[in-house]
């Protein structure tokens, strides 16, 4: 919690209660509950049995997530800071608008919730885990979420992981020192620097790997190229364990995590406070703003009363500019609507094309091959074809909406002279999480006795055709010439037998992939529809209240013009004094909440294991 930034924030609602200002005292409490909401979280992704697990348990000095061998995570694990250990297991809610249910588990058996191993095909219905352990790393509102990592960033599950990026404040990619980064993992860094803020890359299992220093250099080529602004850290977990054993500083510097704990901190925890005081600070500025209007066009009225004409006019154009923001036919209104409409209408067209192309891969990529014998990798290659292709669909929508978001508030900025700025735009990517996997198309096992029937059918006809023929030149029925017709028509039977059951698997193939694009399509399309209303009606609510509060902000600057022009000057020169004291007080809060723009997070020194 930042205390400078409550502390301002809290002048500013005890002056907007003092003034009778309550529109901005509520705008002032919401802003508050963000600043006193300490939670930072860190995606921890990566390809399977990258280390992921074991980089939160050296992070956290505690045997939290699983690191089997053969079993790794198989549902998100949010590790927090709690007085006391504590785990919880949130289930599936049971209908579509019902909350999820919270059952507390015993610390000691998690592995049995969140482990293929202990929950396998997730048949407990969980959606995630949270566990709360007391370290001061996270203390500090650090949250770090083990990712599933089965069936790594192409996979089917890399979509639920792709999903929460929106929500993340960071997202570290973890990989191993034995090779460069892989095509799926720098593709993953694509969507993530598209829909996330910051990006931390971590390579693990650096005692295992001598040449870690020069994989990193090419991983680095590879970031530059694409364009990818991220730090590329190295450790060893196993390093980190010995170190805290034997409390080794130097161990623990070698292994790396005094580094990136840093950079936890400093760059991410660090960030998200310097976001936090200045939404404060430009909150608490915009509110002091509309105070201060009506205390300096009273101070006008009172220094000058012979230019009170003036003034009236200048007030006046200002209230009526203000009052058309508030009508429903107002720019900003037509603004909105019309752009919530296109950005509907190229989102709906954009998922169309997108699902169009995919089929169309999919006919082509079945054409060529026994979808039988590729079918597993054919699968994978379309979860992850759907997953990248879905994250450019959102990262599109989140682009264009704050574009929309921008270009209403330049109406307020023509309007009232001030821009609104800090608006939210999420758009969540949960709705891969309740598709199904697709049926399996396998091959016929055919025995013996099924393929000699198949050849006896077709070679039945040739020797009937041909032991007739056979029988007018005085052959028998059963003869060299008709057996050897028999014999090429029952292999012809046999082969178009097989190129039948081909032409079958690949519909089934076709059918199977198009069935599941299709619910794709309907489940990624209500969800991007359902954002979108949700983003033009907070769009809405948001500026009508800022409307609203220019109106009453304009209002009451020109009543207190014209009430100071009703004075002698006895009670003008007393009112002034008061004014200008008046004044001062909201100038004073005003700087108090630009020093906090000023402020950054003090960046510690990295120590021994924390």
């Amino acid at each position: 919690m930042d205390q400078a930034a409550l502390e301002v924030v809290d002048l500013a609602r005890q002056a907007s209660d003092a003034y009778g200002r309550p529109d901005l005292s509520q705008r002032l409490a919401q802003v508050r509950a963000r600043v006193t909401d300490p939670h930072v979280r860190v995606l921890v992704v990566g390809e399977f049995k990258q280390g992921k697990s074991s980089l939160v348990n050296a992070l956290v000095n505690a045997p939290i997530c699983p690191v089997d061998d053969d079993v790794a995570t198989s549902l998100p694990t949010a590790v927090s800071y709690a007085e006391e250990p504590i785990a919880i297991a949130i289930h599936v809610p049971a209908a579509e608008d019902a909350p999820p249910t919270r059952e507390p588990i015993d610390l000691e058996h998690l592995a049995e919730y969140v482990s293929e191993a202990g929950n396998p095909g997730n048949q407990r219905d969980l959606w995630a885990v949270e566990v709360g352990i007391p370290r001061q790393l996270l203390a500090t509102g650090l949250v770090l979420v083990d990712t599933p990592g089965v069936g790594g960033l192409g996979s089917a599950h890399s979509a639920t992981t792709i999903g929460a990026l929106p929500t993340a404040d960071a997202v570290m990619l973890v990989s191993d020192a034995s090779q460069e980064y892989t095509e799926p993992e720098l593709a993953f860094l694509d969507r993530a620097r598209d829909l996330c803020p910051s990006i931390i890359c971590v390579m693990t299992k650096t005692d295992l790997h001598l040449e870690w220093s020069r994989i990193i250099e090419l991983n680095r080529e590879h970031l530059t190229r694409r364009g990818i602004e991220a730090p590329i850290l190295a450790t060893s977990a196993a390093l980190r364990s010995k170190a805290v054993a034997s409390e080794d500083r130097a161990l623990n510097l070698e292994s790396g995590y005094p580094a990136l704990i840093d950079h936890l901190r400093n760059h991410v925890v660090g960030h998200a406070t310097d976001l936090s005081r200045r939404q404060a600070a430009h909150a608490v500025m915009s509110s002091v703003g509309q105070l201060r209007g009506r205390f300096a066009a009273e101070q006008r009225a009172l220094r000058d009363p012979d230019a009170s004409a003036e003034l009236v006019r200048e007030l006046e154009a200002t209230k009526a500019r203000t009052g058309e923001l508030r009508s429903r036919m107002a720019r900003w209104q037509q603004t909105l609507n019309d752009g919530a409409a296109d950005l509907s209408s190229d989102a709906d067209h954009d998922l169309r094309e997108r699902i169009r192309r995919l089929t169309q891969l999919v006919d082509d990529a079945v054409a060529d091959v026994d979808p039988a014998e590729v079918w597993e990798q054919l699968e994978q290659w379309l979860y992850r074809a759907v997953t990248d292709e879905i994250a450019a669909h959102y990262a599109l929508v989140t682009a264009r909406a704050a574009d929309l978001a921008q270009e209403v508030a330049e109406h307020f900025a023509d309007g009232a002279g001030e821009a609104v700025a800090d608006v939210d735009v999420h758009a969540p990517l949960e709705q891969l999480r309740t598709l199904d996997r697709m049926e399996a198309v396998e091959q016929d096992q055919e025995g013996a006795g099924t393929k000699s029937m198949t050849a006896l059918r077709g070679s039945y006809g040739g020797m009937m055709m041909f032991g007739m023929l056979g029988s007018v030149v005085g052959l028998g029925m059963i003869n060299p010439i008709s057996l050897g017709f028999g014999v090429l028509l029952g292999r012809k039977a046999l082969a178009d037998e097989r190129e039948r059951k081909l032409k079958q698997r690949r519909l089934e193939a076709k059918q199977a992939c198009r069935t599941y694009l299709d619910e794709v399509r309907f489940v990624v399309g209500k969800d991007a529809r359902d954002t979108l209303r949700h983003l033009q009606r907070q769009l809405r609510d948001r500026f009508t209240e800022r409307a609203d509060e220019l109106q009453r902000s304009s209002s009451e600057a020109l009543d207190a013009a014209q009430a100071a022009l009703r004075g002698d000057e006895r009670e003008r020169t007393g009112r002034l004094a008061d004014v200008e004291a008046e004044l001062g007080r909201l100038d004073t809060l005003a700087q108090r909440a630009q020093a906090l723009v000023a402020r950054r997070t003090p960046v510690s020194t990295p120590g021994g294991p924390s």
